[in-house]
């Protein structure tokens, strides 16, 4: 007979189905802390939801051309708007560009391309403080076309106008910010 130390026994398989067993309820545990995260997580609110961006025609004389086959073709950007929510066309909308990251003649540039867009400008300037990102300043009623202007500053803030002295005559103010790029 051998003598056996008191923490020996006879069926050495117990430690692995005690491993086992703990290895299980573990994950079964965290199985059910996961389920309950997911039950009680907030979901976002399911059921009928429409977004619609509708695109209009344009039809105007201005910067439109004819071609041989009848069709005509304006240079005018499209104009989209949200249901309830007329957009001027750019004819309608006064704008102008303000230079407040010191690159000579961007504003200049800028305020060209509006132009050949169809947009009423006024005289591009300088604007300080510096500024950045760029905004897109818009007077009371002009937040739909101020958002459609993103097109031209794709790094702007869309803001209502902070001073209401500021370049009076100006429907939609342009503020070129230190991370505009051409």
């Amino acid at each position: 007979m051998t003598n056996k130390g008191k923490h020996s026994s006879d069926a050495s398989g117990t430690f692995y189905r005690d491993l086992a067993i703990m290895i299980l309820g573990i994950l079964l545990v965290g199985a059910g802390v996961f389920f309950l995260l997911y039950l009680f997580a907030d979901s976002p609110e399911t059921g009928p939801t429409t977004t619609s961006t509708t695109v209009a025609a344009t039809s105007t004389s201005q910067g439109a051309t004819s071609s041989s086959d009848g069709s005509t073709t304006s240079s005018n950007p499209p104009t989209t708007s949200t249901p309830g929510v007329e957009v001027r066309p750019p004819g309608e909308v006064t704008v102008v560009v303000l230079n407040s990251m010191g690159l000579d003649g961007a504003a200049g540039r800028l305020n060209t391309r509006l132009s050949e867009a169809g947009y009423q400008t006024l005289v591009p300037d300088n604007y300080e403080p510096e500024l950045d990102p760029s905004r897109i300043w818009y007077r009371e009623g002009f937040a739909a076309e101020a958002a459609v202007l993103v097109e031209f500053v794709p790094d702007a803030t869309v803001e209502a106008l902070p001073d209401e002295s500021l370049q009076e005559g100006a429907d939609v103010i342009l503020v070129l910010g230190t991370g505009y790029e051409e």
